[in-house]
């Protein structure tokens, strides 16, 4: 199989990007691809403990890793606010993941 990355930049609470992004991950995921989530700028609150919160918990749990912006993260407080198991990179290791993976789709 192949290994997807989805790069999401959209706020859960203002778009329905992030849920459209969610079920492509865990589609993905169900066909036995390895699918990463990197949030970035706004969709960085994708992450905060909250109802969307929830659902990346629930998709972590089926194997989807979940990768934070820092920058991001500290711009908008939300450094103690995120779920369990969202891990907080530096923008370069943006540009590792997309070198890493098949195929990478920005949202």
């Amino acid at each position: 199989m192949s290994s997807l990355l989805l790069v999401l930049s959209k706020d859960p609470y203002t778009t329905e990007t992030p849920d459209l992004v969610l079920d492509i991950g865990l589609n993905a995921k169900g066909k036995g691809n390895d699918v990463a989530l990197y949030l970035v700028e706004d969709g960085v609150t994708a992450a905060r403990k909250s109802e969307f919160g929830n659902k990346l918990a629930a998709a972590q749990k089926k194997g989807i890793k979940i990768y934070a912006d820092d920058k991001a993260v500290l711009s908008r407080s939300l450094t103690n606010k995120l779920i369990n198991g969202v891990e907080v990179k530096e923008i370069g290791a943006l540009l590792d993941s997309i070198m890493d993976h098949d195929r990478v789709a920005w949202f």
